[in-house]
């Protein structure tokens, strides 16, 4: 699992080598917290290609920061600071613990979920608010998901 974490990350960050320099750090994150939480690595993946394209230094306009792009009072209820959001494997601790509870609360909706992750918490199997955002953000993290998902069923290439 964890070759296959970096080689879906090497492919990601290649182009951007200020960002590969955290690959390692981002696979080992990821792989770790799906001892903590019930969330596929697959679509932790998927949400820090979404959120951010693997930036951890990312902030948006709104005020949401690093790879996961968290918001510092929701960090702040899964147990992480502000001031970590830029640490990969603390961002991706609350970000997977912030995707869990979605999940639970949703009863394993995922497109709930993510609504949830991206425009804020929503009665179950409420509409997808049409705001010119969210639609999009859950289309490209489900092909994201479908994309990593693809590539971990791949058989790996032959050693030399």
């Amino acid at each position: 699992m964890l070759l296959f974490v970096a080689a879906a990350l090497g492919t990601l960050v290649a182009a951007t080598p200020p960002r590969a320099a955290y690959e390692a750090e981002i696979a080992s994150a990821v792989l770790s917290v799906e001892g903590i939480h019930a969330v596929p690595p697959v679509l932790v993946m998927a949400v820090i290609a979404a959120e951010s394209g693997w930036n951890p230094r990312a902030v948006s306009r709104s005020g949401a920061l690093g790879l996961m792009q968290l918001m510092p009072a929701t960090a702040a209820k899964t147990g992480v600071r502000r001031e970590e959001l830029f640490v990969p494997e603390r961002n991706i601790l609350a970000g997977t613990r912030l995707l869990a509870v979605l999940l639970r609360h949703y009863r394993g909706d995922l497109v709930s979920a993510l609504v949830a992750y991206n425009a804020g918490a929503r009665r179950p199997l409420a509409p997808v608010p049409q705001n010119g955002e969210t639609p999009a953000y859950v289309w490209r993290v489900l092909r994201y998901v479908e994309h990593f998902a693809s590539a971990e069923r791949s058989p790996a290439p032959l050693a030399r």
